[in-house]
């Protein structure tokens, strides 16, 4: 088996004592990525702030940590702007 090394990985952010960044904090740091986040927190079902714990341009790296995490509350998420090309189904 391959294992491909991973690219980024964040602890604890320096921007606030806790950890706990903005959505739009989180942003700046990923870019046009993905993001694994601690403790997320929503308003309803909008994504507010949590605690970045991981950060990548490659999706399947980012799943595969958010997989294999042993942590309760945790969430993916992609940062970058949605191809306007693509129609999404739900």
């Amino acid at each position: 088996m391959k294992y491909k090394k991973m690219t980024a990985t964040v602890e604890k952010p320096k921007a606030t004592k806790d950890g706990v960044l903005t959505f739009e904090e989180i942003k700046e740091i990923v870019g046009n990525g993905w993001a694994v986040i601690k403790n997320p927190e929503f308003n309803g079902c909008i994504f507010l702030r949590g605690e970045l714990y991981f950060h990548s341009q490659d999706e399947d790296e980012a799943a595969e940590v958010w997989g294999k995490s042993k942590i309760n509350g945790i969430y993916l998420k992609f940062c970058g702007k949605r191809d306007p090309n693509i129609v999404y189904v739900l």
